[in-house]
């Protein structure tokens, strides 16, 4: 008895599934549909790029260090992003330890010949004591000369002991020389050395003075990576400061498709999170010098129609509008149809409808046919049908990997 109840609840489920797969397989595909239409047809350069504030710095530490502090706007609130900054607003401080023990040797190198060329100094009086000294002892042992001179001359004296006086006298007033030339010496290398010690430290402050990293441009704070109390490798990016009244479009162009790219040319911008709108835009400027590794030139757009919105009167803050709903930021991903040629009076299609197989499914009332096209001029929204395709016909735009020949479909209303 079990064993049959087993093989009932056994079929039971069997059933269901084959139903549910029958079900499946039946029910008609839901798709959304896109009129064939006639119309303009373009063919565009494609390109990533970023939307950037055209005005922008980014400071750097001019070696590793602890940021000492963060610092205070004019209002006392401490610094962060999307916080507006003038020029030469200090906005961080960085603390170089090895660097401010170099700039205290300096100092104590500076105060210990300063103290020592003071008039009066203990290594001043000791040398003054050195000269007097040796100088007395030259002038006594040539006013002994003198007398033996005389005595010499009056047969008193023999001329050996004559000559030992002056060759003392002579030989003093040579020490007393050395001793005063050993002092001007010392005098004048004192003098170098405080010359190079002050030096040396007008030199490390200056480089301390860079420590202290302000904004060279009135703007934004846009990045602001680091915190107080955190190290900051040599050449990192401490801030980045943008005026976001104006923004454009940074892109990297191939360079297969660069000689296709001209100053003047019309763009079609499509950004990230308005993937349903596209806006226009203008290439003002072609950099001459690719990038090594990508093989790609930088080409830089700017928006038509775009209006900055102050967050209130005379504020660097705000935003930007291009139309009543699509407003770019800094930093965000743009795709880009450099348009290189025009058609007018083509036959033309979502760029949606198209198949990774280069088909497109024509509906034709509750089912599909799979329809190969000759494509013209392509672009990311929209492609032109050279053959396979007549004005008036409906085609799939979603669902596309998930229809076949033949397959069932509903419409969304």
């Amino acid at each position: 008895m079990k064993r049959i109840l087993v093989l009932v609840v056994f079929g039971v489920i069997l059933a269901a599934g084959v139903f549910a797969l029958l079900s499946a397989a039946f029910r008609p595909i839901e798709i959304a549909t896109a009129s064939v239409t006639k119309g303009g047809a373009i063919e565009t350069v494609y390109a990533t790029g970023y939307v950037e504030a055209k005005e922008r710095r980014s400071l750097k530490a001019p070696r590793a260090g602890v940021i000492a502090a963060v610092l205070k706007s004019a209002s006392g609130a401490i610094l962060a992003e999307g916080m507006e900054v003038r020029t030469g607003t200090p906005i961080l401080e960085l603390r170089d330890t090895a660097l401010e023990s170099r700039i205290r040797a300096a100092q104590a190198e500076v105060d210990r010949v300063t103290e020592k060329l003071k008039p009066g100094s203990p290594f001043r009086q000791a040398y003054e004591l050195r000269v007097t000294e040796a100088g007395q002892v030259a002038a006594d042992d040539r006013a002994r000369e003198q007398r033996m001179k005389q005595q010499f001359e009056s047969s008193n004296i023999s001329r050996d002991t004559y000559d030992q006086a002056r060759t003392r006298a002579e030989v003093s007033e040579q020490r007393h020389a050395q001793v005063q030339q050993e002092y001007d010496q010392a005098i004048a290398d004192l003098t170098t050395a405080i010359t190079a010690a002050r030096s040396e430290e007008e030199s490390l402050r200056a480089q301390q003075a860079d420590n202290l990293i302000v904004s060279p441009i009135d703007g934004v704070i846009l990045r602001l990576p680091y915190k107080a109390g955190e190290f900051v490798p040599s050449g990192a990016e401490v801030a980045k400061v943008g005026d976001q009244r104006e923004l454009i479009i940074e892109a990297d162009v191939n360079e297969d498709d660069i000689a296709r790219v001209q100053l003047g040319q019309r763009v079609l911008i499509r950004l990230a999170g308005y993937d349903q709108a596209s806006v226009d835009g203008q290439v003002y400027e072609i950099l001459p010098d690719a990038d090594r590794a990508t093989k790609g030139y930088t080409v830089r757009i700017n928006f038509a129609a775009a209006r900055f919105i102050a967050a209130e009167k005379g504020s660097l803050r705000g935003r930007v509008s291009l139309t009543k709903d699509v407003e770019p930021r800094s930093g965000m991903t743009a795709e880009l149809g450099v348009i290189v040629r025009e058609k007018e009076g083509a036959i033309i299609f979502p760029r949606t409808a198209l198949s990774a197989q280069g088909t497109v499914f024509v509906v034709d009332g509750n089912k599909v046919s799979e329809v190969k096209v000759s494509l013209g001029l392509t672009n990311f929204s929209v492609c032109e049908a050279v053959a396979g395709l007549k004005e008036g016909q409906q085609v799939a735009v979603s669902e596309v990997k998930s229809l076949s020949d033949g397959a069932r479909v509903s419409t969304k209303e």
